[in-house]
């Protein structure tokens, strides 16, 4: 990732987002920092600069560099501190966004319809990624995350997020100057997992979470209080488990007793699993090449429900809690320490209380490998011996130091955010709240307390926030995403916000719609106009201004509806009306002047109109840039 100048006591260090192939912020003074032995003087060169500083009593520094001019002209770095000096190559200067939120930010290039064209032809190596480590949840804030700078490419592109690249794309085109997306997105979360800790206090019910959340201060803290309640745990199982009690991870265990199944399979699929519920133990034995030695490994075991323990020949590589994560597999890095070559073990304790256990996932993602060598890696799918141990549902719960995921109030702030601040960025592009569909009134000033609080944390102003509408999907077949885009509506109040729409992009029987492109190209319209000088470009659908009523008819305005048409040319559609009993009715809708009148026969009297509010609602709005409207009600 970088080139260190060797020195066994070396102590400078720097961010993993600060590192070879990063593209740096352009026309803003530049945060560069890390770690140096303390007291010590600490110099950055680049671009014909040089900066110093002098690193704190705890070893931490930061500087400026000056605001610089876009370039794709590839730049060293040199950071230097006493005989410590790290090389960082082929940097660009250009434009730095965030990507986050959920699944749909997540989704990826090959998960698009037919995406082979579209990822042949993605050769730009101007547009550059960085993806966060998505699994090291942790209950503080932390200073530093796995992750490394790509150049797009056909290989590349394959698992980058398509919101992200279609964004980044459009920019190219128009401004011509290198672009960097740091993509930090996790599907299926929740937006108080994105939330700093302290903004989330002003909320009772999650007082008590943070409260016990807060014993783990740092990570000298977590790591003692987690040693210590796992060994409690431990204790409790070998009460109820005689796989724990028996040392059933030990090479030299006996396999008698054992069967014989082919992994994956879930436990449903296994006649003798079969509805099964409590713990079973599987195992494998397979040789490590004499090669290996002295590597890092990873080990992979597709996707394991519920949680497990895993152990490599006795010694424990992993543990991880997995309710609802069947789709992630579980990865463990060993070091070149805790495995000798030859004959090895693989044992995994399953533990489900629903029935629902089992390695699951596909056969090609079970397997172990060098590090950075997955072409060398051994199958490890096939035969293994598993055996029943804890019948039953009444397994102790894992302590709160072993159970913090995705969905922790806090745990994906603190670990996928608050590393890469204050790296310099233009602004963030958002794409969640799918999750949060059944709490829209929260969620109207969680939104905007994130927004805030992020821009706080970076000290790098008001940058601006874009985010895209959810879609129509078939949450319960009522109106809750309609208020959850309501909500996400509202917040375009907050300063240099903006949102794109995607009614019309949707797929009420997918809650992935494919269509990322259209999004992303709606995303870099917002950047376009208010952050890029594109003064004459449309970059918001029709969005609800006001309303007058005019007899049994409301008259309804809109801002950004020059040109306002349908875009299949039939009537406007989805619109409704109600008394004053707000009893609503279908609607008979026309455009008048550029504004939409109202009206019913059912309703002599009109008080309120209300547009595409149901979950699964496509309407037909839009203006001539066929930007669609957002859902809305009057009242």
């Amino acid at each position: 990732m970088c080139t260190i100048t060797f020195n066994a006591a070396a102590q400078l260090k720097l961010p993993s987002v600060i590192s070879d192939n990063m593209i740096l912020q352009r026309e803003i003074n530049v945060p560069i920092w890390g770690w140096a032995k303390p007291k010590t003087l600490v110099t950055v060169k680049f671009m014909n600069r040089i900066n110093s500083t002098v690193a704190d009593a705890e070893g931490q520094w930061k500087l400026y560099l000056e605001p610089m001019t876009a370039t794709d002209n590839p730049q060293k770095m040199l950071i230097e501190s006493e005989s410590d000096i790290i090389t960082l190559k082929n940097i660009l200067v250009g434009e730095v966004w965030i990507c986050s939120g959920q699944s749909n930010m997540e989704w990826p290039m090959f998960g698009l319809k037919n995406p082979e064209k579209e990822m042949a032809a993605a050769t730009d190596s101007k547009i550059r990624f960085i993806a966060i480590n998505k699994f090291n949840f942790k209950p503080y804030e932390c200073d530093d995350c796995i992750a490394d700078w790509q150049e797009c490419s056909p290989k590349s592109i394959k698992n980058r997020t398509a919101v992200g690249y279609y964004f980044a794309r459009e920019l190219r085109k128009k401004l011509d100057v290198p672009v960097g997306l740091i993509e930090s997105y996790f599907g299926a979360t929740k937006i108080e997992a994105w939330t700093p800790a302290n903004v989330l206090n002003k909320w009772p019910e999650l007082r008590e979470e943070l409260a016990e959340l807060a014993k783990y201060k740092n990570n000298k803290k977590f790591n003692s209080l987690k040693n210590t309640e796992k060994q409690k745990w431990f204790e409790e199982l070998k009460k109820i488990d005689k796989g724990f009690a028996q040392n059933w991870m030990a090479m030299d265990t006996s396999l008698k007793s054992w069967g014989k199944i082919n992994l994956p399979a879930p436990w449903n699929a296994t006649k003798k699993l079969k509805d099964f519920k409590g713990s079973v133990w599987f195992r494998k034995n397979f040789s490590i090449p004499e090669k290996w030695e002295n590597k890092a490994l990873i080990v992979e075991l597709a996707a394991i429900e519920e949680y497990n323990i895993t152990w490599l020949s006795g010694k424990e590589i992993g543990l991880r809690q997995m309710p609802d994560m069947s789709w992630y597999h579980c990865r463990y890095e060993i070091n070149n320490s805790d495995f000798k070559v030859g004959e090895n073990t693989i044992v995994v304790c399953d533990y489900n209380k629903n029935a629902g256990g089992g390695l699951t996932g596909p056969k090609h993602i079970m397997r172990i490998f060098p590090k950075g060598e997955i072409e060398k890696a051994i199958p490890l799918n096939g035969e293994w011996f598993y055996k029943k141990s804890y019948s039953g549902r009444k397994l102790p719960n894992p302590p709160v130091s072993l159970s913090i995921g995705r969905h922790t109030i806090s745990a994906l702030y603190n670990s996928m955010i608050a590393p890469v601040i204050p790296f310099g960025i233009r602004g963030v592009l958002w794409y969640q709240g799918e999750s949060n569909q059944l709490e829209p009134y929260k969620y109207r000033e969680m939104f905007p307390d994130l927004i805030e609080s992020w821009r706080e944390n970076w000290g790098q102003g008001n940058f601006p926030f874009y985010y895209a509408q959810i879609s129509p999907w078939k949450y319960n077949n009522g109106i809750d995403s309609a208020l959850l885009r309501e909500a996400q509506l509202l917040t375009m109040k907050t300063t240099n916000t903006g949102m794109a729409v995607t009614m019309d992009i949707g797929d009420p029987d997918d809650i992935h719609p494919k269509n990322k492109k259209d999004v992303g190209y709606r995303l870099a319209l917002w950047a376009l106009a208010k952050d890029y000088g594109f003064t004459n470009i449309i970059f918001s659908g029709p969005i609800y201004k006001k309303m007058k009523i005019d007899g049994n008819k409301i008259i309804l305005s809109f801002n950004y509806a020059e040109g306002l048409k349908t875009r299949d040319g039939k009537q406007p559609s989805h619109f409704e009306i109600a008394g004053n009993d707000e009893k609503f009715f279908p609607a008979i809708a026309e455009i008048k002047d550029g504004k939409i009148v109202v009206s019913a026969d059912k309703i002599e009297k009109p008080v309120a109109v209300r547009y595409g509010w149901n979950d699964i609602a496509e309407p037909n709005l839009c203006n001539k840039k066929n930007l669609p409207a957002s859902s809305f009600r009057t009242k």
